[in-house]
Formats: C-alpha cells, sequence, structure tokens
C-alpha cells in the first residue's frame, strides 16, 4: 500500500510538473514539439518552453474561432429577413451551423454559446496532463496532445495497452495546430462539455472574460478519473500561474 501510495504521489508529481519525466530516445518526429524541446534538463526552463509554444498555438486557434463568431454576430445582428439564400453569406452560415450542430439556423444565442474561446490556462493545462508534457508517444508519432480518440483505424494508431473490450484509437493529426483545433471544437460542441458551454456563456452575459481556473471544474467527462482529473487541473494551473496566459490573451487581442 505504501508503495503505491508513493506511485501515486510521483504521478502526480509528474503531471503537475513537479519533476521531470525520463529521459527519451528520439529517433523521428512527426510534426509535433521541435527536437530542441526534449533535450531541456531543467524543470522550469522546459515547462516556460511548454506553455510558450502551446500558448502560441492556442491563442492562434481561438483567433480562427473568434472570426467565425464575429461573422455570426454580424449575420445575425442584422436584417436577417434580407438574407440571401443563394449566397455565399448563406452558404457559410449553413456550414458554420452544421459544424458546431446548431439547432436554430437563426438563434444567435446557440451560437455564442458553442462559438467561443477556450482559456490558455485551460487548453495548456490540459494539453501537459494527456500529452505527459508533450513527451507521450501519441504526440510524437500522431501530434496528439489532447488524447483524441477515434473509432476509425484508418486515422489513428492502436494504444498499447487498450482494454480488450475496447476499440478505440487515438486519432492521428498532421500538426500540434490541428490537434488543438480538433481539440476546441470538441469542447465547443460535443454535448459531454455542456456545463462548460453554459459556464463560458454565463461568464460571457455577466461581462466577465472565460476564466480557465473556473471552466476547468467543468471537464468532469474529459477523464476517467473524474473528480481527481479536476483537481489536478486546478492545482496544475495555480501551481504553474497559468492564469496569466489568459491575461496575456485578452490584453491582445481585445
Amino acid at each position: 500500500m505504501i508503495f503505491l501510495k508513493v506511485l501515486k504521489e510521483k504521478a502526480r508529481k509528474l503531471l503537475l510538473g513537479l519533476c521531470l519525466f525520463g529521459s527519451f530516445q528520439i529517433h523521428s518526429f512527426g510534426n509535433g514539439f521541435p527536437s530542441e524541446y526534449y533535450e531541456i534538463s531543467d524543470i522550469n526552463e522546459s515547462k516556460n518552453y511548454f506553455f510558450n509554444h502551446m500558448y502560441e498555438i492556442v491563442a492562434k486557434e481561438n483567433n480562427r474561432v473568434k472570426s467565425e463568431r464575429r461573422f455570426v454576430e454580424e449575420v445575425l445582428g442584422s436584417n436577417i429577413l434580407n438574407i440571401d439564400f443563394d449566397s455565399p453569406t448563406f452558404y457559410k452560415l449553413l456550414s458554420i451551423k452544421q459544424k458546431y450542430k446548431i439547432k436554430n439556423i437563426y438563434t444567435l444565442y446557440e451560437y455564442q454559446k458553442k462559438i467561443d474561446i477556450v482559456p490558455p490556462s485551460l487548453a495548456i493545462a490540459q494539453a501537459a496532463v494527456e500529452s505527459a508534457w508533450g513527451k507521450s508517444r501519441f504526440v510524437k508519432e500522431a501530434s496528439n496532445i489532447f488524447g483524441h480518440w477515434t473509432y476509425n483505424e484508418e486515422i489513428g494508431i492502436l494504444p498499447k495497452r487498450r482494454n480488450i473490450n475496447s476499440s478505440h484509437f487515438i486519432r492521428v493529426f498532421s500538426s500540434l495546430k490541428d490537434s488543438t483545433s480538433a481539440y476546441i471544437l470538441n469542447l465547443n460542441r460535443n454535448l459531454a462539455y455542456k456545463s462548460f458551454q453554459e459556464k463560458r456563456y454565463e461568464q460571457r452575459i455577466n461581462n466577465k472574460q472565460p476564466d480557465g481556473l473556473t471552466l476547468s471544474q467543468t471537464m468532469l467527462n474529459y477523464s476517467g478519473i473524474a473528480h481527481e482529473y479536476l483537481v489536478i487541473l486546478k492545482d496544475l494551473i495555480l501551481l504553474n500561474n497559468l492564469q496569466e496566459y489568459d491575461n496575456r490573451y485578452y490584453q491582445q487581442n481585445h
């Protein structure tokens, strides 16, 4: 029992970035982290590299989502009765509706609930946990940093320890950018993250920016370890002051 407690504490320290994972023999890369990242031996330097690298990716993907949100607000904020159903504008609106699984094409608040940013602090924390700080096999072989699953073996790789009754694969992405884009879309449109979408919308209507620390506590369905996962995310955000990345994003993107 004592040995198991030691193992659990070691795993927790690794996830929180309080110590480094062991050395890695890296022979080939997909489009994951640059090879220089894996050569860093200092804990703080390694974490800062990870945080800053992921922040840049998350910020760019958030801005892409914001442009979709802006488009919808402009279209539905005007006289929707004047929309030409054969126009590129209408077809783009229809495409966004389908992408985010919106029920009613002309109901603005439905779009506003689902088309919004993921706070960098939350995305960075989940990336660290799900990818073992970018050092998991799935990052190196599949550029998959958020543990994204697929049931299509043509676009996935087989987990080495998959349960005999399971049929999932780990999704292969061409880059960390694509993995991040899929992660944001997953949180924005999946019913499993309805509480995340609603809490974020609540913050918006109360004139608050989406807060990663608060929203991290809506990620109950993201992991099989349930409430322990929420504790890990909260601790990781607080211990590493990741809310500063939220502040940076909001200052850079008014």
